[in-house]
């Protein structure tokens, strides 16, 4: 592929018979300079996927508040960041020096959660990332130490992402559940497409092209989770899920006004109630599963009522 007078590699290019190349990527050089986004989402929300398609979009390398990878950020097309899931980075710094934009991936947490404690046990035993699923009773054990710390931070980074960008030009919101999905994806894509192409010093692949680079880097997931062993779905109780619905609706009920971001995560409350409870507890490390699969309340109506309540009141005792 040709080189830019900047000195990065040309975009992914479209080719005679519908297809495309993805090219390498490449930072800009010299006056090239580019006004990054941010690329935020809670760990285990595709954000890798996503880095990759962002730069086969662009043909410009991104980077991450907790490393540069030696690339300067006025010549990166958007940086990864968790914040304020995870804060041991370099985002208070970076965001008022390089950033006015931002993509926020949002993913129901019932699958975030998961997929970021897969990663954080390949890590602890030394694995390739996104090559192996926990085993259950490791799940179940870390589901019942940390997933109303984890759902907590959830709320706390959706928050903080939507009243940052009041003004939602500067704010685009991406569902993963919609960029993964064979009617939706492509859509999304061209959202995402047309965002990029907002950006100073950013030039985009030719909008009709972009569905095929989707299809390559996100339908076929070519470069996304290859994960094997464990179980594809964790099981969750009652109260994790009561858990999840009501924190959807304190977010709808803060954010009613954005009709953007109250119909996602409507879609998340319906999935999260057609989730079937399973009681699974631990007797000497081993998971064993109760003979009642369905608890006694529902999901959704007074149980997530008497959750919002008593939720709310402790924050008002703190």
């Amino acid at each position: 592929p040709e080189t830019d007078i900047a000195g990065h590699r040309a975009l992914s290019v479209a080719l005679p018979d519908g297809g495309c190349e993805i090219t390498e990527s490449k930072p800009t050089r010299g006056r090239h300079i580019i006004a990054p986004v941010w690329q935020a989402s809670f760990p285990g929300s595709g954000s890798r996927m996503t880095w990759n398609f962002v730069q086969a979009l662009t043909g410009v390398k991104t980077n991450s508040d907790r490393k540069s990878h030696g690339y300067m950020y006025t010549h990166v097309v958007a940086s990864k960041t968790h914040w304020p899931a995870i804060t041991d980075t370099d985002f208070e710094a970076l965001d008022p020096k390089y950033f006015s934009r931002a993509m926020l991936i949002l993913r129901n947490p019932v699958h975030a959660i998961p997929s970021y404690f897969n990663a954080l046990y390949e890590q602890e035993n030394h694995l390739a990332t996104h090559t192996v699923r926990a085993p259950e009773e490791d799940w179940i054990k870390y589901r019942d130490s940390e997933y109303v710390r984890r759902l907590g931070l959830y709320e706390e980074m959706t928050i903080y992402w939507m009243e940052k960008y009041p003004d939602r030009s500067h704010l685009l919101l991406v569902p993963y559940e919609a960029l993964t999905d064979t009617a939706m994806g492509p859509i999304v894509a061209a959202q995402i497409a047309d965002f990029l192409r907002q950006g100073e010093g950013v030039s985009v692949i030719e909008q009709e092209t972009v569905p095929c680079i989707w299809e390559m880097l996100v339908n076929k997931k070519g470069t996304g989770s290859q994960r094997t062993g464990g179980p594809s779905q964790r099981p969750y109780n009652q109260q994790n899920l009561v858990d999840a619905v009501a924190m959807f609706h304190r977010l709808i009920g803060r954010f009613h006004y954005d009709d953007n971001l109250v119909s996602i995560l409507r879609v998340y409350v319906e999935a999260v109630s057609n989730i079937i409870p399973q009681n699974v507890y631990l007797i000497d490390n081993n998971a064993r599963w109760s003979d009642k699969a369905m608890a006694d309340l529902p999901v959704t109506g007074e149980a997530v009522q008497v959750a919002t309540a008593r939720q709310t009141s402790d924050n008002q005792g703190q």
